[in-house]
Formats: C-alpha cells, sequence, structure tokens
C-alpha cells in the first residue's frame, strides 16, 4: 500500500449518530487486539466495499469513510495489508499496545481526517 492508499472504513449505524461520524467508529473492540479492520482502496472501490460488508458479510453500515495510510502514520499508527479467505482486500490499521484513552484519542485524529474527506459512499441515492 501506498502513502496515498485509502483505507476505508465501514461506520455502524450506531457509530453515526444524529447524521454525525462518532470517533468510536475508529476504535477497535477488545477482541480485535488493537487492530482495526478496513479495506484496501487499490484492491477494491468503494461501493464495492459497501455492498461486500452490508450484502455478502450481512453487516449494517451507514456508510464507508476513509483514512491514508499517510494519515494513519501522521496519528502514529501503522497499516499493513490483512489478506482474508474470501475477502482480499482486507488490511488493518495497528494500534500496538495502545491503553483504552489512547486509543480513543488516536480515533479521534482518523475521524478528524474522515470527516474532513467526508462520507465516499452510503447506498443511499
Amino acid at each position: 500500500m501506498k502513502a496515498s492508499t485509502l483505507l476505508l472504513r465501514q461506520v455502524h449505524p450506531n457509530f453515526f449518530p444524529n447524521g454525525f461520524l462518532s470517533s468510536q467508529a475508529f476504535v477497535p473492540f477488545p477482541k480485535d487486539a488493537g487492530k482495526l479492520s478496513v479495506y484496501d482502496s487499490e484492491m477494491i472501490s468503494v461501493e464495492e466495499a459497501y455492498k461486500h460488508y452490508t450484502e455478502d458479510l450481512g453487516c449494517q453500515s451507514a456508510g464507508v469513510w476513509g483514512v491514508t495510510c499517510s494519515e494513519v502514520e501522521q496519528a502514529g499508527l501503522t497499516s499493513e495489508s490483512n489478506p482474508l479467505e474470501n475477502f482480499p482486500s482486507h488490511a488493518l490499521i495497528n494500534f500496538g499496545v495502545a491503553s483504552k484513552n489512547e486509543c480513543r484519542k488516536l480515533a479521534k485524529r482518523l475521524k478528524m481526517y474522515a470527516e474532513k474527506r467526508g462520507c465516499l459512499y452510503s447506498g443511499i441515492s
């Protein structure tokens, strides 16, 4: 992945309250061991990522937001390609061993970058 590669994050409707993006959308869950799942935009389009998430995986998404690998690095994090079987465009944003509070602060930075770019796809015509 290049510095300019967009990492696409699906945002659950719970993390889009009253039409506003919440930084919670960029916080890894405890089960994720400090790694946030994203799509590598070099491998899949924004629309295809949304359809994969909502139709193939059957998950809910209020829309797709993105941050670049460069922005991830500016936030003090790393990103990596992590292809999975039947999900070759899978990538990760690695929060390492950051504490819960540190993760929240880092997620706010990612949210700021994503919000500046705006929603890339929502599936709503």
